[in-house]
């Protein structure tokens, strides 16, 4: 739920003033969602193979963790951006991802930006198959990310905005849309925002406006700093429940675990 309601925020956001504020509550039930998943799923590794087998618990979705890891960026919460980016790159480099969305789907946008972030922090990596590296725009992108010259970076940005709406289709069996309609984000820029905020980060110079559809209000802008709301009850006793159940449960989610 948490994942379909703030892909919803971001769609609307431009007729609802208190966009900021709801992304950020449903980021955090999303937080709580995904450590779960992901501690569960190595968990289940752990069990299978004390019996013989080498089944994985195989339900990280590459294609919402990344949306949610830029949702992150836009609300300039880089501690979570961080801890999103090492724990789906953990997720991939320990074979938890969705199989037909990872084989089949092709989800060249998310896998772009899992290698910027890769390329940000410089000490994780995943090799994709192919079609991560076939899509020009993106290899572009990646190349110039860093320049110093935001004149430089816009017709790359230009490119991968043109490439965004050629993306937002109906999903089908028989075609894949990086931004399809089943999560809202035909219009939402989100690996713009999320380049521009890695930018920021960087203390580069971002474009002061960039001529496109895409980066209309309340794109157009990269906003504040939003602050992080405090877990709720129900969230706290997920928590509680957990650490009780499994003292390691921090420790499994901690950077240096997610970087091993």
């Amino acid at each position: 739920m948490a994942v379909t309601r703030a892909h919803k925020v971001l769609a609307t956001a431009p007729d609802n003033p208190q966009w900021l504020l709801e992304l950020a509550h449903w980021l955090r039930y999303y937080q709580v969602g995904i450590w779960q998943l992901f501690f569960w799923a190595g968990q289940f590794d752990i069990i299978a193979k004390a019996a013989g087998n080498d089944r994985r618990r195989q339900n990280y979705s590459i294609q919402t963790a990344t949306n949610m890891m830029a949702a992150m960026a836009i609300l300039d919460w880089k501690d979570a951006v961080i801890h999103q980016g090492y724990l789906t790159h953990a997720a991939l480099n320990r074979g938890h991802q969705l199989v037909i969305e990872y084989e089949e789907q092709h989800r060249r946008a998310q896998a772009f930006m899992l290698r910027v972030f890769a390329d940000w922090v410089g000490d994780v990596s995943h090799q994709w198959p192919a079609y991560a590296y076939d899509e020009p725009i993106y290899e572009a992108l990646l190349a110039k990310w860093r320049t110093p010259s935001p004149d430089d970076l816009m017709p790359c940005l230009l490119a991968a905005c043109d490439r965004h709406t050629w993306q937002t289709g109906k999903e089908s069996q028989k075609s894949s849309y990086d931004f399809n309609q089943d999560w809202h984000l035909e219009r939402v820029p989100v690996e713009i925002l999320y380049i521009l905020r890695l930018r920021q980060w960087e203390g580069l110079a971002n474009p002061q406006k960039i001529d496109h559809p895409l980066l209309a209000a309340p794109f157009d802008q990269l906003p504040p700093e939003q602050p992080v709301p405090e877990l709720d009850e129900l969230m706290q006793g997920v928590l509680k429940r957990a650490r009780e159940d499994w003292p390691q449960y921090d420790e499994v989610l901690s950077l240096p675990a997610l970087r091993c």
